[in-house]
């Protein structure tokens, strides 16, 4: 049986967080690695749930559980963003749209279904963007 490809590994978010800490500053490290596998694995043991659920619980798993020492919320974000952008995604929602929904759910805490509503009514395919312009003319 063929093994199935991990739709992102433990390697790749540490990779984006160390590029945040890079270029934002902030202290480096991992703080928490089995809370980091746990999230991973999550997602990666999920195949069937929807782009939106998995980034959803990668998202809310990196600003709550808090795996890094510094710059949780942004990491979470970028490995949210990136996911979303290499599957021909983009946000829609402004930079200060986003801010305030990391941090509500930093502060606040928020479900798996609030965070994937969120994503929904935030993001757009891009292709389905530009068919649309196309419709109109």
């Amino acid at each position: 049986m063929a093994k199935q490809k991990k739709f992102i590994t433990i390697e790749e978010v540490i990779e984006i967080h160390k590029r945040i800490i890079e270029k934002y500053g902030g202290e480096s490290g991992i703080l928490n690695r089995g809370e980091l596998e746990f999230i991973v694995d999550w997602v990666n043991s999920h195949p069937r749930k929807s782009i939106y659920w998995k980034v959803a619980i990668l998202l809310r798993g990196i600003v709550s559980g808090h795996p890094f020492v510094d710059g949780n919320k942004r990491t979470a974000f970028e490995v949210t963003d990136t996911i979303l952008r290499s599957r021909g995604y983009s946000f829609r929602a402004s930079k200060s749209q986003i801010l305030k929904f990391i941090l509500e759910l930093a502060i606040e805490g928020k479900n798996i279904d609030e965070i994937v509503i969120w994503l929904k009514e935030n993001t757009e395919r891009k292709g389905k963007a530009c068919r649309q312009k196309r419709r109109k003319r």
